[in-house]
This record gives structure tokens, sequence and C-alpha cells, in this order.
């Protein structure tokens, strides 16, 4: 769990500085929580990071998008 939070905290560190940068930033990352939830352990964990990282990205962005059948769909 203590790894979960380091990350999380240095995804949001990295987030907060990206916002900063006087250049467009883009970031691209894979959608994991609208499938099966994962029958192991670690794959859940995975999955639950990745999504948290997202939203850590999310909310500092300007602008959100999501692919649905390589339809840009905007969040934010």
């Amino acid at each position: 769990q203590v790894i979960f939070t380091d990350i999380l905290t240095r995804a949001k560190n990295v987030a907060t500085l990206a916002a900063k940068v006087p250049a467009q930033v883009l970031l691209v990352t894979n959608e994991v929580g609208l499938g099966l939830v994962p029958e192991n352990r670690l794959a859940r964990l995975y999955r639950d990071l990745a999504g948290k990282v997202n939203q850590a990205f999310a909310a500092e962005a300007d602008e959100v998008y999501v692919l649905v059948a390589g339809l840009p769909v905007r969040l934010k």
C-alpha cells in the first residue's frame, strides 16, 4: 500500500508541474476500469492505481478526452 501512495503522490506532482509548463502537454493512457474486475489482487491494484493516476492528470488538465470506437469524446 505504501508504494501505491508513493506512485499516486508522484503522479499528482507531475500533473501539477505539467499544468505549469509553458507548452502544450499531451498524456496518452489506457482506460483500464471499464472492463471486468480482474480476478487476481495485483491486477486489481494496477487497475485501481491507473484509474487514480488518470484522475490526478484529468483534474489538472484543461481538456480531457476518451476515445470510443476511435471517436474522441470530450469529458472536460
